[in-house]
This record gives C-alpha cells, structure tokens and sequence, in this order.
C-alpha cells in the first residue's frame, strides 16, 4: 500500500478544525490558563529555535544506534550500584542541551560515559546520512573524564559498556547511550518536545518560523521512521523497551511508540498550512544534494510526501507486524488519527473500517473498538487490565479515537459518543474515590497508598460536553476540588458553553459525593460512612487478578481520619516477569487475604457477590471466590461496618476456607510501629519466613516456590497463641497528608482459635520515591487435612484512645447443639461507653441460632446494641427473625425475594431492565432499591443493582437497573450480525436479600 509518488493527497488540516483553532485562540485572548499554554509552547519553540536548522535536523538519530529505557535497572549504578533504585524506575539525569550524550546518576553525580561519545557518533555519520559503527573512529572511544580509572572504564560506544566483573549479559551490560538516545532525545526527550513545541506554537500564533523548524524536524524523522526496528537490540542483552515482552518496536518499544507515532501525525496535521515556505524547501534541498538517497525536496509537494509515506503510511502496517502495538485505544488511536490526518479517499475509509472490525495478531486487538467495547468492557465500563491506572488509559486512549473519528461523517460507522459501553467508560473511576482523597493503589496503581485521585478534570468537561451525561460534570467539578475557578477543557474547547451547561447540572444533582458503592461487573466494594474529617472507608476486591491486576481476590483496604490505613503495594519495581514481582508484589501473600496450600489464587474474571448493605447503620458486603483456589470448597469474607457514633466506626470481618491443608490469613497495617498484645512472640534467629536458612528475595526458593515467604524477614512467631490476641499499628504519616500530628493507630483483634501467629516485615517496591520501608505483617495460619478454617477478626480505626473496651467470641448453637466448622460466628463488643453491641453471621439464612443463649437470629446477619442495659437497636440482614432475651425485635414473613427471570433487556442500551416473576405477595414487597442476584453459569456473575422495582402488566415485576446492561459479549466476534452473549438467561432464579431495622424510640 503507497500513495502515489506523483500526487500529494491531503489539502488541508483535518484533526485541527478551523473552530478548533478559533476556540484556542478565543481562550488565549480571554483566559490567564491559555495566555500562560500558548506562552510556555512559545517560550519553548524559541529555546529549540536555538539549535538552528542544522541542529534540529542531526538532532534525530537512525537506526544504527540502540534505544534501551533502562541503563542497569537490575543492578543500579557503577559506583553507587542499588542506591540509585531510591530515585524511581527511570532516575538517570539528563542536560541534553549543554551536556549532549551524557547521563547522570542522581546520588553519587557521576556522569557517564566516560568518552565522548558526540565526536564519536559524529565520525561514523556516511554519505546517506545515517550512523554506521564500522566507520565511526574508534580511537574516540577512551575513558577521558576519569584518569584514575582504567582507559576502558565505562566507555560505551552506543551499544553499551560491558562490566568486566560480571558476565550476565543481562546484569552486565550499561546501556548509558542507548537510554539517553531513547528517553531524552526520542521518547519524551529533546526531539518529541522540539516538535510538540513548534507545533502547538505554530497553531496558537500562526508564526511561519515555528511551522519552519517543526516541518524541518518532522521531514528528517520521515526519512529515517520506515527503517527503524528495535527488535534487533534484545532483552537479553540488557537493551530494555516497552513491548510487553514481545521484542518489537520501531523507535521504542511498541507500546510506547504508539504515543510517538500519534504525535508525529499530530504535528504533521498542525504544521500542514505553513509547509509552504521557501525557507523549509531552501534548507531541505541543500540537504538533499548533500544526501542524494534523501531523493530531492525542492518543493512542499515533495516535503509532504516525504512525510505521508515516511510517518503516515508507515502506521497501519508497523500495527499489523506488531511494531506499534500497545494496550487498549494506544495503537487504535494512533490509526484513527493517521486515517483522519491522511484525509485520503480510498485509504482513511478502510483504516477507520479496520478498527471497528476484528483484527489480532497472536491474540492481540489491532482493530476491534466494537469487540473490546462489548466482550473487554466490563457492565461498569472497566477495561480488563484490572488495575484503576491502566483501566483508566482506556478511557483517554478510546476517547482519542472518538474524538479523531468525530465529524467524519459516512466515513465512520458510529458515533462512539452515542454507543453505551463507550459511554460507560466515563463512569470507571467514580467508584474509586476513596475520603475524597485516594484512588486505592490496587493492582499495578501508584505508589503504597500515596494521596492522589486518578482521572483529569479537563478529559470529563470535554465527556459532558460530547453526552450531557450530568455525572461528569460532577465530576470534573469534584476534580477540580469543587469549585468553578480553574475548571476547563482542553485549549481547543469553547470552555463558555460547556461550563454553562455544566454549572446547571451540579444545581441539580448536587455535587459528587461518592455513597457506598458495589460495582459488581468489575468487581470492587466500597462501605463509606461519616463526613470530613470523620469519613471512614472499607473496600474490598474482587475482580480480575490477571493483566496488572495482582493475585489479591478479597483483599480488604481500610481509610479513616485522612489517612490509608492498610496501604496496598501499589506499582512493582518493574512491571515484568522479575520474581520479586511474580513471587512478592503481586502474589496472595502480600495481600489482605487468604493464602491457600502456600500458593497464590489461580486466574479469575470476577468472584460472586450475595450481599450488599450500604448506607444504613449496619453495611456489610459478602462475596464468594470459587475460582482462585479450585479445589477448595469454599473461599468467602463477609466484612461488615457498624457505626458507633458519627466519627467512628468499627468493621467485624469473617473469612471461611473450605479445602486445603494449610490457610494463612495474611493482612498488614500502615507503615509504623506494630505492637502485639496477648502473643508471647520469639524472634526468628535468621532467614525469612520461609526459613531460618532460607534468605530475603532467595532466588533458587523463587524458582522452588511460588509461595512468596521468602520475601517476610524479621520473624516473630507465637506457636500457641490464644483466641482474643490483638495487633495494634501506630500509624505513620507516611504522604504527609495530616497537616497536624495525630495519635492515629489501627487495631485488629482476632477471636478465632488459630494454630501460629507470625509477626514479619513486608517492603513495597522500594525504588518508589517516597514508599514506606516496611509493613508489619500479622499471619494468622491453621493446618490440618480438609481444613476448615473461619478467621473472625474485629478492626477499629481510633485516635488517641479506643472506643472498645472488649472484643470476644460467643458460643452459637442449633436446635440445641453448638455450631461447628465454619458455617456460623458471633461476636460480643463492650464499649466504655456503656454500650454492648452482639454481632451474628452465618452462611444459612433459614436456620435458627442461639447466640450465647442471649440473642436468636433466622438470617444471614444479626445485631443488637444494648446501652445501659437497654435494648436501642436491631438489624437483620436475608433474615426473617431477631429477638434478644425475652423481646423479639424483628419478626417478618420472608427474608429476601426469590422467583425466576421472565426477560431482560437484550441491546446495548442506556436504558436497561429485568423483568422476574416472584414467589412473594406484590402488595408487600416494601423495597425500592437494592441488589438482584441470579443464578448463571458462573463465568461471570449475574449481580445488578436496581434503582426501583415496579409491577409490570404480567404480574410481575420490572428491575431497573439503569445503564448497566446485562450483554456479556458478542456471540462471534467476527460476525457481529450473530447477536450477543448474556450474563443471565430467562427461567434462572434469583435472589433480593432484604434488610430490616429496629430502633427503640420505634
């Protein structure tokens, strides 16, 4: 495929609209914020201006000289070695105008190469222009900056400086030119920045020197794009890119050249109308003679061409070879941009076709926008990378798209605008927010519990200016730290208009408040209670474990008084197939939860919710995992938050494992010292938790084992630990975010009989700027043939002093014998203030328990609080009956709706719908909002939240559930005409569990 040598296709700019350009330069006339963009872009194109001509155009380097992102990211620094690893994953300082082809090592400041390395490169230029090492004069290549080292001493000749200590050509070899070539001259170095920089300057003043120098540049990375090929510089080697292992790139590696080849058509479409000028072609032409193979540029048809076939052309076919390919929208965006850009009658139409088509080489979409919106999209409009920051590229990169395709008329086959499940992407990250501070380091997300909520007002102003969807406009609102002042879309948009509109939609919705939330397509819980200082939290996960997601099924977090007080480990140290990674960062045993048989869970999609409470006194959230341990016969915590007063609240958490012979219940505070009460610890004499023999990061135990306990060191072990035993963490305020010292701690009690007690540290990745040293880890582990276990544990979030006085187990009997194995649990709370709350729990709603011969319960949740000495209040969850003593408090015919479905909507809707047919009086059915849980074939769950339940003309009811749909993937992806797969069918059962209180003043 090649356009034709003779005819330059493209007229005029195409992504830069004319009333693009009319809004950006209305906003720099009248708005500070647009005044100081085109300002800075400015001030930049003059600094790059500095380099002339010349400098611009031999800025750009060819394929003869590898790029590597990474320097030595296994073993750090020649001289300071794993010091450097304090400064994050890409710490090397560059000064690429005043110290060309130099790197600098941020703690020790010593700068590498040792040669010069410019004079070098500058002798092996040939007579096409192009680097060639056999001609290059190597007697440049001496150690000149370090005359009491040797004269080899890290000399890197572009390829490299290979430690003669160590012959891992993986750990050996210091890729100093190879990284300063990739991350500061291509890869947001020198040359992306020059070009952004004229193009943004040249669209914002319409200065002819600007488009001069950016078409100068851009012409020159045409003449060297067709030929560049990472590949050929390996992994192995120590050459380290972006291309999720795959080895192929252009420039970069491919998952990160998407973004580079976006923003070479970008520049192209921006410096289009000034290309024109004689001063472009003056310069261009002299080159030409100078490189006769650059063929002749002596005028702008043939600078355009130049620059449609060397950068545009080159895009869709370097996706279908895998050279630009990256996660969701990356390569798709950069296609939809090349179509519209290109402006070509035959060739934009069947790229634009070829992206809502299905397209994949090895498994991997090249195309398909319709088929990940539908099968990869998850009801909640979450991508399948499970991790909140990479999910959320999918809306920014997919959004690129819509934007590029918009106003293409005939030539696209739908608005992606108009299209639900692309529209559900706006939603993602509202569920996340977290005392309106956090977005939960989950997955491969942050750093270990860093403030910061993920999402850019300006990319929601521009979503409500393209729906009208009113949730976005709270939430841009809510990002812009609720106020008006500041808040925009992007310089191109009519920020006027949109904020108009978007003022008028927070006056009648209100501002975004997060409630508690259960987002059950995508597979995260949210219990929040209190307000402002005194907002408190718990989240608990359980959807994809796979992609960027970590082994975490049911892993708790815990937030209150400002601060993340169970910080998850955020991003790893490097996101490949390491083993600290594999066996430490992502696995089971660094999480919140569960470990089976000492091995991580096995992959899932999304675990089985059966009960959700938010908002009331009582809310819990109760979730089921088959999948990640198989062959257990249950994996299943019930966590559930019980106000106390309006600053506090407190959390009883259950975890039952059926199966196995080993359970490890693993959880850790924040960072800070942990204290134990009722334990009598003795201190490991060395090792790790996997062994006193065993050292920190083993690896030959990595490659024995996947169990990850090498990676806990300083052990303390109770091996007779009593029920009742606490572990309180003082917290450290660890991000800064309290502007006030305070006595803040985390206490967990555990009243279950367990068999040892493991007191050990745990690191997040420490080459995260700013990440906590180590976490104290509790390990709670029972052992036996077809274990069963039920962890019951009691966490409270206090300052200064507790409100609890006491936690304690109680005995559960039924129909007159105590309760065994792990099918049922009660609680006792004493608090100073004279209050005593009995908590109940038990995983069969339809029998009847007797909870310390004090409190009977028929249902999934029981409670009672008694204030000196008087009954205040009840609660019954899926339960029919709850009396204490010789008073019955709740009494009703039925604990939950049951029935059959009957239908559903079966189109992608905004508008979507259930209808069932129930077992239940209609006239009593008492609930208008809440969870349906049917019966399907497991894949996925089939758990939807409604907003009302009304009668419908068959007797039966209709369930709202709003703009979530019920469609799990197209029949066949490659024949759309086949219909859709669904979540649910009609005839399956399902379930309404109920709730009920009672308040003494009733």
């Amino acid at each position: 495929m090649s356009l034709s040598a003779s005819a330059v296709i493209k007229q005029a700019r195409s992504f830069y609209t004319d009333e693009k350009i009319a809004a950006a330069r209305k906003n720099i006339e009248t708005h500070s914020w647009a005044k100081e963009a085109c300002q800075e872009a400015v001030a930049a194109a003059e600094l790059y201006l500095q380099d002339g001509h010349d400098g611009l155009w031999e800025l750009v380097t060819t394929q003869n000289l590898p790029r590597s992102y990474g320097v030595n990211q296994v073993r750090g620094c020649p001289v300071c070695k794993k010091d450097i690893d304090r400064f994050g994953n890409y710490p090397w300082l560059t000064d690429s105008a005043n110290a060309p082809w130099k790197v600098t090592c941020p703690s020790c400041r010593t700068v590498f190469p040792s040669n010069d390395f410019g004079a070098y490169y500058r002798s092996g230029i040939d007579e096409h222009s192009r680097f060639d090492p056999a001609r290059a004069d190597r007697s440049l290549l001496t150690n000149t900056l370090y005359p009491d080292r040797d004269e080899n001493w890290c000399v890197d000749d572009g390829y490299g400086w290979l430690d003669p200590g160590h012959d891992n050509p993986e750990t050996r070899r210091y890729t100093f030119i190879a990284y300063y070539n990739h991350y500061h001259l291509w890869y947001g170095g020198r040359i992306a920045k020059a070009l952004e920089a004229f193009s943004q300057a040249y669209l914002f003043t319409n200065d002819s020197r600007y488009a001069a120098a950016g078409t100068i540049l851009l012409d020159r990375i045409a003449d060297v794009y067709p030929d560049m090929d990472s590949s050929v510089y390996l992994w192995k080697d120590g050459f380290r890119n972006s291309h999720g292992l795959t080895g192929l790139g252009k420039i970069v590696g491919s998952i990160w050249e998407t973004g580079l080849a976006a923003s070479f058509v970008l520049a192209y479409d921006a410096l289009f109308p000034g290309m024109d000028s004689p001063e472009i072609t003056a310069f261009l032409s002299k080159k030409s003679k100078q490189y006769p193979m650059l063929g002749k540029k002596d005028s702008v048809e043939a600078v355009r061409r130049n620059i449609e076939q060397g950068i545009l052309m080159q895009v869709k076919p370097a996706i279908e070879a895998g050279q630009i390919l990256g996660n969701v929208g990356m390569h798709q965006s950069a296609l939809a941009l090349a179509a519209v850009v290109l402006d070509h009658p035959t060739f934009t139409k069947e790229w634009i076709d070829f992206l809502f088509e299905t397209h994949e080489r090895k498994g991997r979409p090249l195309g398909n926008i319709l088929t990940i919106l539908v099968n990869d999209v998850d009801r909640d409009g979450h991508g399948d990378e499970a991790s909140p920051a990479y999910n959320s590229g999918w809306l920014g990169n997919l959004k690129l798209v819509a934007d590029a395709l918009s106003g293409q008329g005939e030539r696209v086959p739908l608005d992606l605008y108009d299209y639900p499940k692309f529209r559900k992407l706006f939603h993602m990250l509202t569920p996340y927010v977290m005392l309106g501070k956090y977005t939960p380091s989950s997955g491969d997300t942050k750093r270990a519990g860093d403030p910061g909520i993920i999402g850019s007002a300006d990319l929601y102003v521009s979503g409500f200016a393209k729906t009208g969807d009113p949730l976005l406009a709270r939430f841009a609102y809510f990002l812009n730290g609720n106020q008006w002042e500041g808040l925009r879309g992007d310089i191109f948009t009519d920020n006027e208009a949109v904020l108009v509109e978007m003022k008028r939609a927070v006056d009648q919705h209100g501002p975004f408040e997060p409630g508690s939330s259960n987002t059950t397509g995508y597979g995260f819980a949210a219990l929040r209670d209190g307000k402002g200082a005194f907002e408190r939290a718990l989240t608990l996960y359980y959807g994809r474990n796979t992609g960027h997601g970590h082994k975490d099924t049911l892993n708790i977090g815990i937030y209150a008084y400002g601060m993340d007080l169970s910080p998850d480990h955020g991003y790893p140290c490097f996101a490949d197939g390491n083993y600290e990674r594999k066996r430490w960062t992502i696995n089971t045993i660094s999480h919140n939860t569960v470990v089976v048989d000492r091995s991580p869970q096995v992959n899932q999609i999304v675990a089985f919710p059966h009960h959700f409470e938010g908002g009331a006194q009582v809310q819990l959230i109760d979730v089921e995992a088959p999948q990640v341990y198989p062959h257990n016969r249950l994996y299943r915590r019930t966590t559930a938050m019980v106000r106390v007063d309006d600053e506090t609240s407190y959390l009883l958490d259950l975890f039952r494992v059926k199966g196995g012979s080993e359970h490890l219940y693993s959880f850790h505070g924040p960072e800070g010292e942990a204290l134990a009460e009722g334990l009598q610890l003795e201190k490991q004499a060395a090792g790790t938790y996997a062994g006193e023999t065993i050292a920190y990061a083993d690896p030959e135990y990595d490659m024995a084992s996947e169990s990850g306990f090498n990676y806990l060191y300083d052990v303390e072990r109770d091996s007779s630990p009593p029920s009742g035993y606490s572990l309180d963490w003082k917290a450290k305020d660890t991000w800064g975010v309290k502007s006030v010292s305070e006595d803040v701690h985390l206490r967990l009690t555990m009243v279950s009989a367990v068999d040892e007690v493991i007191l050990a540290q745990g690191e997040p990745p420490q080459n995260k700027p700013g990440n906590p040293k180590s976490y104290t880890y509790m390990l709670a582990r029972r052992e036996g043939e077809a274990l069963e276990s039920q962890f019951v544990s009691v966490l409270e979030a206090y300052r200064k002093q507790r409100r609890i006085m006491r936690v304690e187990a109680l005995a559960v009997k039924s129909e007159g014998e105590p309760s065994t194995g792990c099918d049922a649990a009660a609680v006792k709370i004493t608090f100073a203030n004279g209050r005593t709350d009995y908590l109940f729990q038990a995983l069969h709603s339809d029998k009847l328990y007797v909870v310390d011969d004090f409190l009977e319960v028929k249902g999934f949740f029981g409670m009672c609080s008694i204030v000196n000495g008087s009954l205040t209040y009840g609660y019954v969850c899926d339960g029919t009956l709850l009396r204490a003593g010789d008073r019955t408090l709740i009494d009703k015919s039925y604990g939950a709706l049951t029935g059959s479905v009957t239908g559903f909507t079966k189109n992608l809707s905004l508008e979507n719908e259930i209808r069932v047919r129930v077992e239940q009086p209609l006239d009593d059915i008492g609930v208008e909002r809440g969870y349906i849980y049917i019966q399907n074939d497991g894949i996925r769950n089939a758990a939807y939240e409604f907003t009302s339940l009304k009668p419908d003309m068959d007797g039966g009811l209709v369930v709202d559930i709003g703009d979530v749909t019920t469609i799990r993937a197209w029949a066949d992806k490659y024949d759309f005409s086949r219909g859709y797969r669904y979540d649910l069918q009609e005839g399956a059962p399902f379930r309404i569990p109920l709730s009920y209180e009672w308040r003494a003043e009733e």
